[in-house]
């Protein structure tokens, strides 16, 4: 009788000890008690993929319209600089939109109980995706100022919104490529992480 104490006993306390993660076992396993999320992280995740491919594609799709506005610009339409602006802000808060719904699917990835390495992949990757939300609010922005205040006939108004677009399109152009660090960075985790694995 003892003997089947001393077992229960032990085999009790190898189940609490295989239910408790320790410093070494943490979310990689997470023991008995709790499960791996890591399939339905990556669900979640190519969910997000593939908002962002049709994000890149508008973008792709929408970046001559920014050399239409230059050459309207240029020749000093207002008309042409305001209809360019008024697509572009359209085209904006679309993009903006769909990048707010795939951050909001990394997050819901990254609260999953999966391992640290794809938790901090998913930080990155999100950090980076914020990035490209703000860099296009610049961008925004500057279309919203052209709309509004673009006017050829009055020079000193037409040079300081001019001015100030440009400024806009600077800010974009450096938020961007912080992004793009931020995705490298998570890129550059990920091929550690599976160069650790094999």
């Amino acid at each position: 009788m003892r003997k089947d104490l001393i077992k229960t006993l032990l085999l009790s306390l190898s189940l609490v000890l295989a239910a408790c993660p320790g410093k070494n076992n943490s979310s990689q396993s997470g023991g008995i008690l709790s499960f791996d999320e890591t399939a339905a992280a990556g669900e979640t995740v190519r969910e997000a993929n593939n908002i962002l491919k049709e994000i890149k594609q508008q973008f792709k799709d929408n970046e001559p319209k920014l050399e239409e506005l230059q050459n309207a610009l240029k020749e000093k339409n207002a008309d042409k600089v305001r209809a360019i602006a008024e697509e572009l802000i359209t085209q904006i808060n679309l993009g903006t939109e769909a990048g707010k719904e795939a951050i909001n699917k990394l997050r819901i990835a990254q609260d999953k109980n999966i391992n640290e390495d794809y938790k901090e992949y998913l930080f990155l990757k999100t950090q980076a995706l914020e990035k490209y939300v703000e860099a296009f609010e610049e961008r925004r922005q500057a279309a919203i100022l052209l709309r509004q205040g673009y006017d050829p006939k009055n020079a000193a108004n037409r040079d300081q919104v001019v001015a100030a677009f440009k400024e806009r399109e600077e800010k974009f152009k450096e938020i961007m490529e912080e992004a793009r660090k931020s995705s490298e960075q998570a890129n550059q985790l990920a091929k550690e992480s599976l160069n650790r694995r094999s």
